[in-house]
């Protein structure tokens, strides 16, 4: 024999749990509600000693309160399991006198999920409210009435022991009649469980635990993976969102850029056809010289001042455009730094998308679901599942991190090499004036960039698309978050 003997008290809202409590601990620590709709809302146990006899009794929450779920009636019994564990000597089984189906329900339902075939052996069923419960012939009367009405409903209740007790509020007129009925009602009960010496250990409880424990745990990952895949979306659609408007900028760049450089190209045609032209007359002059020696001196000065005048303009040409793929490429750098931060978050969303899909057959899989324990828990959940993993997701970008061919060095070279190439008499300073004509017209001095941004013109359309996809996920998930959140228990929204 256990220590101490728990009494579990169970019946649906109104019935007087509470108040049998207070009855046969003799205290007013349980909550007497007065409200026959919503009932007490925790479960609590209270030690009491009688007779050298150490009990606890455990008063429930109403079963029957249309505000609760089955699954939260059965988790707060789950509350007192270390108790119930620990071996029930006997359940009060508390009616009003007038048995209905949705007691017979609600003890079947307790049968099913933590008790067992054997619970009616260990089960008293106590109807309270009955003012003539000293008369012995009253009861009996009343019994053989009472027991052929929930014949129909459960046999095995029908010859369940069942006492007879009154316990009136304690209040107004009529409280000390109320005190002496409780006292009385109190040896009635008393005098039952000092017979309840057997020990009875539900086998369903354990595997009930198990099952409300992996659903609450699937809940709990559930909730985790969502409100990671939130937080990255949210962070995949910032990142995608400044990694467009980066380019946008460096397009618009480009393009004033274009602007400049034309005007530039205008000035250096103009400033190197003049150099050409004083190169072209400066070597005529330098060659008359052989038969006309005055010339010699001024050709070659002009001959000089044209090549300077050429050399001049392509190195301030090699610098300004140098400049112009410096910045380009700086803006490069941070395009590539951001191609990364958000190729990193995606493959972080990915897994934990990934992680709920694992949770998905766990869900499926879970006792408690099969059991369809709590319906409207149930439902929400697979409407998370059904709601975001109901398609495919395709949430990659592939972005393309391009960089120039523009080398300085080979354009200095090449312009020291076609310096040296004009020393010598020779018509070439005309193809180098039809060059740079050709250039102005067509700006080739930026095609490196061009080409680049040409190639994220056409990602534009594609980025933006993939974006408004990621935002349709975002509200998605945005709202099985919500519905999630209300699972949890206050303390952990």
């Amino acid at each position: 024999m256990a220590e101490i003997r728990n009494i579990l008290l169970i019946g649906n809202v109104g019935n007087g749990k509470s108040t049998l409590a207070n009855v046969l601990t003799g205290t007013n620590e349980f909550e007497e509600s007065t409200n026959r709709i919503h009932g007490n809302s925790e479960a609590k146990s209270k030690e009491f000693e009688h007779k050298r006899i150490k009990y606890r009794i455990i008063d429930t929450v109403g079963i029957g309160d249309s505000e609760r779920t089955t699954e939260e009636i059965l988790s707060k019994i789950r509350d007192k399991a270390e108790f119930i564990n620990e071996g029930l000597n006997q359940i009060l089984f508390v009616t009003n006198g007038r048995f209905n189906d949705l007691e017979v329900k609600a003890f079947g339902l307790l049968n099913k999920f933590i008790f067992d075939n054997q619970v009616a052996d260990y089960t008293t069923i106590v109807c309270t409210n009955f003012p003539d419960f000293e008369n012995e012939e009253a009861c009996k009367e009343d019994l053989q009435t009472f027991r052929g009405k929930i014949a129909n409903l459960s046999m095995p209740l029908a010859s369940t022991a069942t006492i007879y007790v009154d316990n009136p509020p304690i209040k107004g007129r009529y409280k000390s009649i109320s005190e002496d009925s409780r006292k009385a009602s109190r040896k009635v009960l008393l005098e039952r469980l000092e017979t309840c010496q057997e020990v009875y250990q539900p086998e369903l409880l354990a595997k009930f635990i198990k099952m409300i424990d992996e659903f609450n745990l699937i809940i709990k990952d559930t909730n985790k993976a969502i409100s990671n895949i939130y937080n990255h979306l949210d962070n995949n659609i910032k990142y995608l969102g400044e990694f467009i408007t980066e380019r946008e900028n460096i397009v618009e760049m480009i393009e004033n850029f274009k602007e400049k450089i034309k005007e530039y190209m205008k000035e250096r045609y103009t400033t190197s056809t003049l150099s050409h032209a004083a190169l072209l007359s400066g070597k005529a002059l330098t060659i008359s010289g052989i038969f006309f020696p005055p010339t010699l001196v001024p050709g070659v000065i002009i001959s000089a001042s044209g090549l300077l005048g050429v050399a001049g303009s392509e190195s301030v040409a090699i610098a300004k455009e140098n400049a112009t793929y410096k910045l380009f490429e700086e803006r490069l750098v941070k395009d590539k730094e951001k191609c990364e931060t958000l190729e990193k978050s995606q493959a972080e969303l990915k897994e934990y998308i990934e992680e709920l899909k694992t949770i998905r057959p766990r869900f499926e899989n879970s006792e408690y679901k099969k059991e369809n324990i709590d319906s409207k828990k149930i439902e929400v959940i697979s409407n998370v599942f059904n709601n975001f993993l109901g398609e495919e997701i395709n949430i990659d970008v592939n972005l393309k991190n391009e960089k120039t061919e523009h080398s300085t060095g080979k354009k200095a070279g090449l312009a020291v090499l076609e310096t040296i190439c004009l020393v010598p008499p020779s018509l070439i300073s005309i193809y180098f004036i039809y060059r740079a004509n050709q250039e102005v017209k067509s700006r080739t001095s930026l095609d490196d960039m061009e080409k680049i941004i040409k190639n994220w013109g056409e990602e534009f359309k594609e980025l933006e698309e993939k974006k408004g996809l990621l935002k349709n996920e975002y509200d998605k998930i945005m709202l099985c978050k919500e519905e999630m959140a209300k699972l949890l228990p206050e303390s952990e929204r």
